[in-house]
């Protein structure tokens, strides 16, 4: 018998049976709702967002340890349908960066999906996180309705709690174009200009309407995000004007403890 590491989301998705079969499990429901349980007893926060004594949305996060050293890793925020786009989200997380600044905590991480732009004007231009680390294929093959055959790649936001950039770019140097045409070279050396890159308005619908060139622009997306964070830069913006697009440009004035990345 040999007993091992366990890393590869798709091989993760072999204890599922296990857990049924040995504590008959016969829905996941009743697991999620343990696991969450533990995680806010060992440490993790869940957070609840009433309406009239209703939950209407969630967030729940857990210390994360890399590389010696510990932060709040947020797993999860949702909404129900109706009450999206009402600012609850932002409230949320607002409620967890405080909570992780009173708890000893300088650094809240999560991931997203790059192409995302909803997500990447909430992360980035609305919260301050950043981002230097691109995961390939981080959960694996998914089969729900935003992921389904494509690459499960995804960012990692990192929201350091005291620290935030003000003065944005005047310039900035495109990589791509709007209607995703990628001439740039993502292995050439940069002289430290702002980057810019432009992501679909709606990649659920172009995934949807024509998955073949969705896959392209996610492999030619990676390929220049891999290649600049190489070269030391980080994602500090995002702009929805003219269309929507990613800032990146080197930091050199930042904290000590922001100097190693976590998760690369």
């Amino acid at each position: 018998m040999d007993i091992k590491k366990v890393s590869d989301p798709d091989e993760i998705r072999n204890i599922l049976p296990i857990i049924s079969s040995a504590w008959g499990f016969e829905n996941m429901e009743s697991l999620v709702k343990d696991m969450v349980t533990a995680m806010r007893f060992h440490g993790g926060l869940v957070l609840g967002a009433y309406n009239n004594e209703e939950m209407v949305g969630m967030s729940f996060s857990f210390p994360g340890y890399r590389k010696g050293k510990t932060y709040l890793y947020s797993h999860m925020t949702g909404i129900i349908k109706e009450k999206k786009y009402s600012g609850i989200g932002y409230e949320l997380k607002l409620a967890q960066v405080k909570w992780a600044k009173e708890n000893g905590y300088d650094l809240v991480a999560w991931t997203f999906d790059p192409l995302m732009s909803l997500n990447a004007n909430f992360n980035i231009r609305k919260l301050g996180a950043f981002s230097r680390t691109y995961l390939r294929n981080f959960y694996g093959e998914m089969d729900d309705k935003l992921n389904r055959g494509i690459r499960t790649d995804r960012l990692v936001a990192e929201l350091w709690v005291n620290f935030r950039i003000e003065d944005p770019p005047k310039e900035i140097l495109f990589m791509n174009t709007p209607e995703m045409d990628f001439n740039f070279d993502p292995t050439k050396e940069l002289n430290g200009q702002p980057l810019g890159m432009y992501i679909p308005e709606d990649f659920v619908a172009m995934r949807l309407h024509d998955l073949k060139f969705a896959v392209y622009v996610r492999e030619k997306s990676c390929s220049l995000l891999e290649n600049v964070f190489k070269q030391g830069y980080w994602i500090t913006g995002y702009s929805r004007s003219p269309k929507p697009h990613y800032i990146m440009r080197k930091l050199t004035n930042i904290q000590d403890n922001m100097k190693e990345n976590l998760f690369y």
